[in-house]
Order: structure tokens, then C-alpha cells, then sequence
């Protein structure tokens, strides 16, 4: 029997690659007659750098820049053959979040910076995962590292952060580097939100970031000013695509300094990691997160795998399911962690623990 184990993280107890681990032990301690195939797996957010570099054999490269705050960093890239892969979260992300920090004050210049050392390695292929990120600059600080120049209304050059997209009178973008005309930029997302508005990167995410009510309204202010500007200067409005509201608006940065198109996350990893190949003659395919919602259908790991098993051989594992979900009818059987819905602070240090427990009453037959 073939067995692929294809999980998300669990977040707050345990990695994609844990979980896997897991019930991969799990699995072989109950039947000796089975092939067991597991992956690491991201969706374009926290973690999925490591993810795609381990499964495929590239290698990490790191590089000091700027963090989010303009101090120096340590932040790594992946590489694979003429592919390079830039986690957000690795220069914008919670791990840097102090407890005051507001998206108002970060910036996306770091992000710029590893685009342009991928420049110098002569990759043709860049691969930006925008998930798990603090910031609201609108891809901004990303720009200015690759020479596009801001100006105030006093025609001084400056670095937008969230706060002062709304300073911003004037946008420069001839001296951007030439390279980019030369690669492929692809921006990987699980978001369809656009730029701003209600449903925009501001009112929809900031919040989670720390960003206040009034704060919230001051940075959808400034990123209507930032399109505003493109569109009567260089005739350029992206504000409604699809993902151009993901990570703070540095899906819109992206496409529109650079030229990237906006790629769902799961779907491009799973292409690059030839899950289809893999499944193909799989007999039970197991996949799961921390918690199973209406969302986790809407770009998510758990959304993708399901998307590509059209029969009934799934086997779900979550940390807790919420009751106004439907789950799909190709999978075989669900298991729930927290089936008694207690708090995350009561469970969360057993989850390793009930896991196993867990797998000891699972019937692949």
C-alpha cells in the first residue's frame, strides 16, 4: 500500500514536516506492508521556503539586510537550478514583530534587496511567497530598493513605510533595474483581495497586525494616494486585481514596479514539487491544519490537495474542524484532535502527544 502524507502546519504546536513525522511513525509501528511518501508542504507563507528547498534539493543562500524596522538582518533565499524562492515572512515577518509595532512603520525594503541579489546570481525565476507578513507599505519599500525613486510635496526623495504613503506626490521609476525586464517574477499568494476598500490589504488584515481603527483608516488612505499617483503618472491601475491587497499591498508592488503576475501559492508549489505524479498511484493520501474552516478551502494547502484527488482516498487529520464546514466527499475518513473544542491553552502543549494516540485508532482498510 501507498501512502502520501501531505499536511499543513498545525500552527502554535507543530510544523507541517512534524505532523507528517508523526504519523509516519505512527502508521509503520501498525502495518508492515507499506510504502510511506511524505511531504513538506507550504502554501506561500511561513515556512514554505524550507519546504520547497528540502523537497527539491536546492540549496540556501543568506544575506544581510534590511529588516522591517531598518536595522541589519540575516535572511535567507532558496535556489534550484535557474529557480529562486523569497519568503516574505523571513524579512517582514511576526517573528520580528515587536510588541508596539504597527504595520504603519514597517518596511518591504529588505524584500527589494534579496530580488536583487536573485539579479546577481543570474536567476531566472523568482518565486515571492507573501504570506505572514506585518507590513502595509504597498510593496513601496520593496521598489525603492530596486531604485524606484518617492518624492514629498517638497520634491525630497524618501522611503514610504505604511504611514506615509500618503506623503508620497511624485513616483520616479526610470532608474529601476534593467534586470527585471529579464526574468520572471512570480508573487504566491492565497489571497484575492484587492489593493484597498473594505475588502482591501488595510481593513481586512492591518488589524492583525497591530494596526489601530484610526491607523487602519490612514493606511487604506495612503494606498488609495500610491495607486492614485500610478494610474495619472504612469497609467497603470492594479489596484483590483486579484492579490494585490495580499501581504499589506506588496502583491500590488509587485506586479506594478516589477512586472509579476499573481499565482496562487498552494497550486504553484504543488506544481513544482510534481504532486500529481506523485498521488498518481497512491492509495490513501493523508492531509490536514490546525484547524479546518471555511477558509482553509480558499487557497490553502488542505484547499489545493483536495482540489486534485478526484476519488475517495483522503484521510483528513485536524487539530479542530468548524461545524459550519462541508467537508468534501472525496474524503474517506476526518479525525479531530480537539474534538471536545476545549481552549488552544489547554491543548496545545498535548498536541503532539494526542496525535499519536491518534493514529494508533486509524484503519487504513
Amino acid at each position: 500500500m501507498k501512502v502520501v502524507l501531505a499536511f499543513d502546519s498545525f500552527k502554535g504546536t507543530m510544523s507541517s514536516i512534524e505532523v507528517a513525522n508523526i504519523v509516519e511513525n505512527g502508521l509503520k509501528s501498525k502495518y508492515s506492508n507499506i510504502n510511506i511518501k511524505t511531504l513538506e508542504i507550504g502554501d506561500g507563507g511561513e515556512g514554505t521556503l524550507d519546504a520547497i528547498i528540502n523537497q527539491t534539493g536546492g540549496e540556501k543562500r543568506f544575506k544581510t539586510i534590511v529588516g522591517p524596522h531598518f536595522e541589519r538582518i540575516e535572511a535567507m533565499i532558496g535556489l534550484n537550478g535557474n529557480d529562486c524562492f523569497i519568503e516574505s515572512a523571513n524579512v517582514v515577518g511576526f517573528k520580528y514583530k515587536k510588541q508596539e509595532d504597527s504595520p504603519s512603520n514597517i518596511t518591504t525594503y529588505g524584500i527589494g534587496e534579496l530580488i536583487k541579489y536573485a539579479l546577481d546570481l543570474n536567476m531566472k525565476n523568482i518565486y515571492v511567497c507573501l504570506g505572514g507578513t506585518t507590513s502595509n507599505d504597498g510593496g513601496c519599500g520593496l521598489a525603492a530598493a530596486l531604485g524606484v525613486k518617492f518624492y514629498n510635496k517638497d520634491q525630497e526623495e524618501f522611503i514610504p513605510k505604511g504611514a506615509s504613503l500618503n506623503e508620497i506626490y511624485d513616483i520616479d521609476t526610470s532608474s529601476i533595474d534593467q534586470r527585471l525586464k529579464t526574468v520572471n517574477i512570480y508573487a504566491l499568494c492565497d489571497v484575492v483581495n484587492p489593493l484597498y476598500g473594505l475588502n482591501g490589504a488595510s481593513y481586512v488584515f492591518a488589524p492583525q497586525k497591530g494596526a489601530s481603527k484610526l491607523e487602519v483608516v490612514k493606511l487604506d488612505e495612503g494606498l488609495i494616494n500610491l495607486s492614485n499617483i500610478m494610474k495619472g503618472k504612469c497609467h497603470i491601475d492594479n489596484a483590483n486585481v486579484e492579490g494585490a491587497g495580499a501581504a499589506g499591498g506588496l502583491g500590488y508592488g509587485l506586479i506594478t514596479f516589477l512586472g509579476a503576475k499573481i499565482k496562487k501559492g498552494i497550486e504553484t508549489i504543488l506544481d513544482l514539487l510534481n504532486f500529481n505524479d506523485i498521488i498518481e498511484d497512491a492509495d490513501i493520501i493523508f492531509t490536514g491544519e490546525g484547524r479546518l474552516d471555511s477558509q482553509s478551502f480558499q487557497g490553502k494547502v488542505v484547499d489545493g490537495i483536495t482540489k486534485r484527488v478526484n476519488k475517495k482516498c483522503l484521510i483528513g487529520i485536524f487539530g479542530i474542524i468548524d461545524k459550519s464546514v462541508d467537508i468534501p466527499n472525496n474524503f474517506k475518513k476526518v479525525y479531530e484532535l480537539n474534538y471536545k473544542h476545549l481552549p488552544f491553552e489547554e491543548i496545545k502543549d498535548n498536541a503532539k502527544s494526542d496525535l499519536k494516540e491518534l493514529i494508533k485508532s486509524i484503519d487504513l482498510y
